[in-house]
């Protein structure tokens, strides 16, 4: 099964909503107006200008195979089925600001809803800073193409150097979310750092029986019991500062290749303030480890073909999963399916 993603890397203005609303607004308008009238194959020639589908098939054929940095350049595209958005996009990265700038950005919920049906997508929103009876969350929308709001992930591991920490509240519970078939694996920025979060994705299957993926035998090997939950994709959104721009990319690459998923990183770009900056440089990354896409400092788009067949005979080729020993990592994800339109 293939499903288009989109992946939109923009700059924050730091406690301006309204202007961040715009641009989100704005980016949207500009990808969907860029590929309208485009044919199908110009749409992915577009977005990998230094390559040609004869180059791609011609350089990985000889070495016996089709490279998955070259897939989307031989699949006639789409539109995305997916967006994703960045950490506190509504906000920037501002915890000092969070609580008190809370009401700015109640909106995002109902301008992300408008957003996903005037376009007909679902959208994994970023996060915004949510208000809930428990606290101040930093939660990531989850929201279908009829523009309903089918649950949140809320942030698990908070950075406390930024005072993170003491503006919200830390989620506990990871979100597999199915799309219509694709399953994905949500975090949000400083939860990269934390691997047994994503190998729970891996361990278990997260729903009300919370009964685990892995079946463990007595000979101490594993079997997948239930292949149909793990996720596909596992995601970061994030606000990642640009000084420590190689570890993101570093433990983006090693997440992929740790739980043999595609990865995306989506950070925002541009200035904080004071002369810090976000990262920008967001990417995906294939399950063996290779770079598919990544972007510049520029707000942009990554716009690429998830095929879970390759994640399915990655799995098998080299049954790393399978082989594990360990599947308690405390955590119990929750899942969530989104059906098919």
């Amino acid at each position: 099964m293939k499903k288009h993603i989109l992946a939109i890397q923009m700059a924050s203005i730091i406690g301006d909503y309204s202007a961040n609303e715009s641009k989100i607004a704005s980016l949207f308008a500009e990808f969907y107006a860029r590929f309208k009238n485009c044919k199908p194959e110009k749409k992915i020639l577009d977005l990998k200008q230094n390559k040609t589908p004869q180059d791609a098939t011609q350089n990985n054929l000889a070495q016996g195979y089709i490279g998955v940095d070259d897939l989307n350049l031989i699949y006639t595209a789409s539109l995305p089925d997916i967006v994703f958005l960045p950490e506190v996009w509504t906000l920037g990265w501002a915890p000092e600001c969070f609580q008190k700038n809370v009401k700015k950005n109640e909106a995002a919920l109902e301008f992300l809803s408008s957003i996903a049906k005037k376009y007909k997508v679902n959208i994994i929103g970023g996060s915004y800073i949510r208000e809930t009876k428990d606290g101040y969350k930093n939660s990531c929308p989850i929201i279908n193409r009829n523009g309903e709001v089918v649950a949140f992930y809320d942030k698990i591991h908070l950075y406390s150097p930024d005072g993170e920490a003491k503006a919200v509240t830390a989620g506990n519970t990871p979100l597999i979310v199915d799309i219509e078939g694709l399953k994905i694996g949500l975090s949000i920025c400083y939860d990269i750092r934390f691997p047994e979060l994503f190998r729970s994705y891996i361990a278990y299957s997260g729903n009300h029986k919370d009964a685990p993926y892995m079946n463990v035998l007595s000979n101490g090997q594993s079997k997948l019991q239930d292949s149909e939950i793990i996720p596909d994709l596992l995601v970061n959104l994030s606000a990642w500062p640009k000084t420590r721009r190689a570890q993101y990319d570093a433990m983006a690459k090693s997440r992929a290749i740790e739980n043999q998923s595609y990865f995306l990183a989506l950070s925002q770009t541009g200035l904080i303030k004071d002369g810090i900056y976000n990262s920008g440089y967001s990417e995906l990354v294939h399950p063996l480890g290779e770079t598919i896409a990544m972007l510049n400092e520029d707000e942009d788009f990554i716009f690429e073909t998830i095929d879970t067949t390759i994640v399915k005979n990655i799995r098998k080729t080299f049954p790393n999963l399978s082989n594990r020993r360990v599947d308690n990592f405390g955590f119990h994800p929750q899942y969530v399916k989104i059906e098919a339109l």
